[in-house]
């Protein structure tokens, strides 16, 4: 924008744009005028090029009584700075915090050097807090809000890019460490920064009671959800989800309802809070927000649409419900099917070698890479494989399962004859060709030609790891269910309510309850439905009424299953 001519100085031409703004009440002409970064051309506009020329001849940095100077004129000619009445005659204090700030702001302009990312983060991490502060007015702070987000995600960017330098940033790490044994990086540095203004618009008391007027959030708060994106993603792209904690426990505390915000805040909220929830092992609850994401989430972007369906999917296959066509034919899940289908058809079939090469930890199935772009590999491989073995223990029932002839006997599946299977498909899935594994049709009906063709596919390991290669006594390990292990899997299935039955030791037999009517669902309980019936509509960070105990009801009616 261009100054006002008619002023002596550039500075004060400056201080006088920034007071009609302030005078017109526009936030965004103020955000124009405060600029951090140069425009087009990577040039500042013609007014700031000469500010800068300016500040660094007349206020220079090494000039002791530069800042007061640069204080002084602020005063004296952003004259809304100082203590004035409103429209109704009622007092309204003084903004010094933006006299504070628009000092910064130029000291910032006059030192800086974008070429030099450390020195950028510096200043920021003075400059930040400035700008937070002058947020914090009662009336007028709220002028602050696009500025601040402007300043947050310049701050967030530098933070991110230095993390990835530690050549150049040893120095900014601070010594101390929390209970984890870790020290603060400098992305969780500048997102604890940038929180504070988060808190300061969560805690506007300037508002109506309850901070929702006429069905949208009054004051500061409408700056809530923008502020915690910006905490989040700082914070996801430095991989520190667990300082996430702390904003979804505020929002649950002191936020109005998510609904009343815009589309695109909501959404990009409800991924972050679905990734946290997934991160977490909370896969139920990640459904629920990553469900709401996707179905709110246009059409018209297809790259935000499948990252949301990505861990929506994901965390839908490991509760026991996996996709369907919808998402399948859905033009930003081009590739689901691919990687997708064969897994959830070696679950359903209970098909314990194709399962254990597509998690294989070498990545060499054709759905690593996909899995492992996307952070949902090692999930997928550590939860879904109870589904496998229920769906595998399920249809060994089917095929050696003993009904009894008693009625009120239960129905027995022999341990024994689990453990032969388990172990017949575990020994399979270690023959590296897939192809010559499926020729081993058990005894009598081997194909040994895998062993002459292919020397790394012996069903026995051969590796050790390095660091104990020569060491006395150390063999290689291969895993061989036993009946102990076969025990503890039935357990495991029947304490997460998966499996209606009971384990008789003595006759190294499973006793399953409820299916000598034919019915197998009575004993073998769909995983889905367990976990559906399980776990409750409540997630930590979701708020969905309005009120202070975070807002436990939620209303879906209007909402399609997105797996079957």
């Amino acid at each position: 924008m261009s100054f006002f001519r008619s002023q002596p100085d550039v500075e004060t031409r400056l201080c006088t744009a920034v007071n009609v703004a302030i005078q017109a009440g526009d936030p965004y002409q103020l955000q124009s005028i405060v600029l951090l970064e140069p425009g087009e051309g990577n040039a500042f506009p013609p007014d700031h090029q000469e500010l800068i020329k300016s500040l660094q001849q007349n206020y220079p940095a090494g000039n002791g009584d530069s800042e007061k100077r640069l204080e002084d004129l602020v005063r004296r000619v952003v004259t809304e700075t100082a203590e004035s009445e409103d429209e109704e005659g009622r007092p309204v204090q003084s903004w010094g915090s933006l006299v504070t700030f628009l000092v910064g702001w130029m000291t910032f302009l006059r030192d800086v050097d974008a070429e030099n990312l450390v020195l950028v983060f510096e200043l920021m991490t003075d400059l930040q807090p400035r700008a937070n502060s002058a947020l914090q007015h009662p009336t007028k702070g709220i002028l602050m809000l696009p500025t601040i987000m402007y300043y947050a995600k310049v701050f967030a960017r530098v933070a991110i890019g230095l993390e990835k330098r530690p050549d150049l940033t040893m120095h900014l790490i601070t010594t101390d460490v929390d209970e984890d044994g870790q020290s603060e990086s400098l992305p969780e540095r500048a997102a604890n920064i940038v929180r504070q203004a988060f808190i300061i618009c969560l805690n506007d008391r300037n508002t109506v009671p309850g901070g929702i007027k006429d069905g949208k959030p009054d004051g500061k708060k409408v700056g809530i959800y923008k502020m915690a994106n910006i905490c989040l993603k700082t914070l996801f792209q430095a991989d520190k989800l667990g300082s996430c904690e702390t904003i979804f426990n505020n929002i649950s505390n002191s936020s109005p309802p998510l609904h009343i915000y815009p589309a695109a805040e909501r959404i990009t909220y409800l991924y972050y809070l679905g990734r946290y929830q997934f991160s977490n092992t909370n896969f139920y609850g990640a459904q629920l927000v990553l469900e709401l994401a996707y179905r709110g989430c246009h059409r018209q972007c297809p790259s935000q649409r499948r990252l949301i369906a990505v861990c929506l999917v994901a965390a839908n296959i490991i509760l026991g419900r996996f996709p369907n066509e919808y998402i399948y034919n859905d033009p930003a899940c081009v590739g689901f099917r691919e990687v997708f289908e064969p897994l959830t058809r070696a679950i359903r079939k209970g098909d314990l070698e194709t399962f254990r090469r597509i998690t294989n930890l070498d990545l060499s199935h054709p759905s690593a890479e996909f899995m492992i772009k996307y952070r949902i590999f090692y999930p997928i491989g550590n939860y879904c494989e109870v589904l496998v073995w229920w769906a595998l223990l399920r249809k060994t029932f089917i095929l050696t399962g003993s009904i009894g002839e008693a009625s009120k006997s239960a129905a027995l599946l022999d341990l024994n004859a689990a453990v032969l299977i388990f172990r017949f498909l575990e020994a399979r899935s270690l023959i590296k060709n897939a192809a010559m594994a499926a020729q081993d049709r058990g005894p009598g009906r081997r194909n040994f030609g895998h062993i002459y063709q292919d020397h790394a596919s012996t069903n026995k390991s051969t590796y050790i790891d390095p660091d104990f290669v020569g060491m006395e006594g150390v063999q290689p390990y291969t895993h061989e269910f036993d009946l102990l292990e076969m025990e503890c899997i039935c357990g495991s299935l029947i304490t997460q309510g998966y499996l209606n039955a009971y384990i008789a030791q003595a006759k190294q037999k499973l006793a399953i309850q409820g299916v000598k009517t034919g019915n197998l669902s009575a004993g073998f309980i769909n995983p889905w439905e367990v976990n559906k019936d399980r776990n409750k509509d409540e997630v930590l960070g979701w708020k969905k009424e309005a009120g202070g105990d975070g807002g436990q009801v939620v209303r879906l009616s209007f909402a399609a299953p997105a797996g079957s």
